[in-house]
């Protein structure tokens, strides 16, 4: 009787263990890690200087003195990048993609929505999305059709939209 005892307790646990293992792996598809850490409501833009606050919009431009300057949206990143006199001083420069929310991607990485239907922060109506997801710029250009730019075009259009002058080459 004793050692039915046992070997239930043992079969019990192991049934248990295994269970738990299984549910934490199907669930780890909808885990992700937050990367953005923009303080939306709180930190300050370097282009514009004013509070961060719209959740999905936002850039960060890191020197290599390791000086952080985070954004608003994609325009203000390009309208600080068109106003450094020495782009080789970037070590990285990244902006949020709007689709995922918690996630940075490299400016030629994402392709930018241009639709009066969605507007952005600046009110230069650009919506970073990963270019690599077919998906999701499918279904947001359904939702507001306009027209997709690259980040040369994003940093033309600033640069035309706002009058500013680029002090670095693009």
């Amino acid at each position: 009787m004793k050692a039915q005892i046992i070997f239930f307790i043992f079969f019990a646990g192991l049934l248990m263990f295994a269970c738990s293992q299984e549910d934490r792996q199907q669930n780890e598809v909808f885990l992700y890690q937050n990367m953005i850490d923009i303080s939306y409501g709180e930190d300050i833009c370097s282009f514009s200087n004013e509070v961060i606050e719209r959740v999905r919009f936002g850039g960060k431009i890191i020197m290599d003195d390791g000086t952080e300057h985070k954004f608003m949206s994609a325009e203000c990143t390009a309208g600080f990048y068109l106003g450094l006199d020495d782009t080789d001083k970037i070590e990285s420069m990244v902006i949020v993609d709007f689709a995922h929310g918690q996630k940075y991607l490299p400016p030629d990485e994402l392709v930018y929505l241009k639709s009066p239907l969605q507007p952005s922060p600046n009110g230069l109506y650009l919506t970073p999305i990963d270019n690599s997801n077919e998906r999701m710029k499918t279904y947001i250009y359904d939702a507001y059709p306009g027209e997709f730019l690259s980040w040369d075009e994003v940093l033309e259009l600033v640069e035309r939209e706002w009058n500013l002058t680029a002090s670095a080459a693009y």
